[in-house]
Parts: C-alpha cells; sequence; structure tokens
C-alpha cells in the first residue's frame, strides 16, 4: 500500500508541474455553470477514504491508513466548502490559475517530499 500512495503522490507532484494540464482542467472546472456534480464527487471519495481508513485496526498506527484519513477528510472539506461558499472557491481557482506558479512548486514540491516519506516508510 505505501508503495502505491507513494506511486500516486510521485504522479501529482509530476502533474502539478504540467502546467496545460492543470490549466485546462481548471478552465473546465471553472466554467461548470454548478460545480454540485464536483461537490458530490469530493464528498463521496472523501467519506469514502475516511471509512475504509478507520476500518482497519491499527489505523492511526500506519502511517498510509492516516495519509488516506487526512486525504479523505480534506475531501470532505473541499466538497463542503464548494457546496456553502461556490464563489469564494471560483476566485480561489482563478487567482491559482493566475499565480501558477507561486502555487504549483511549493505543492509540486510537498506532493515529492511526501511521496519520498511515504516510500522511506515502507
Amino acid at each position: 500500500m505505501n508503495t502505491v500512495l507513494s506511486v500516486v503522490f510521485l504522479l501529482v507532484a509530476l502533474g502539478m508541474l504540467c502546467r496545460p494540464l492543470v490549466s485546462s482542467f481548471a478552465q473546465r472546472l471553472l466554467s461548470m455553470p454548478s460545480w454540485r456534480p464536483f461537490v458530490w464527487t469530493n464528498l463521496a471519495i472523501g467519506i469514502s477514504l475516511i471509512l475504509w481508513s478507520i476500518s482497519v485496526p491499527d489505523w492511526s498506527q500506519q502511517i498510509e491508513w492516516v495519509v488516506l484519513f487526512i486525504i479523505g477528510a480534506m475531501g470532505v472539506l473541499k466538497g463542503l466548502s464548494l457546496w456553502a461558499v461556490p464563489d469564494w472557491s471560483r476566485s480561489l481557482a482563478e487567482k491559482f490559475l493566475a499565480n501558477y506558479w507561486r502555487f504549483a512548486l511549493p505543492l509540486s514540491l510537498f506532493y515529492f517530499l511526501l511521496s519520498l516519506v511515504i516510500f522511506c516508510l515502507d
């Protein structure tokens, strides 16, 4: 499980450095009239990851289940924020695109280091 999570985070880190890929996804998201399907997807994935991680005995003692729990909690929070304040979320996405490299480089570095830590703890 650690190796799979490590590879996923490494691919996310490399994907963040590909601006056309991220920009096209963000533009498609911004052009949607309603973010309701995206909200429900975030909530479903987030709740599923939380339930999956806490169903494992001693989940809090293993790094991969803690990481999945945190990702699930972030997905639920993102879904709730998109639902509660969609205009603010749209403005944040536009600011992200306007200042892409200020956000993408630290995020990519974070995902790369997270991948490295998960892989080394395997």
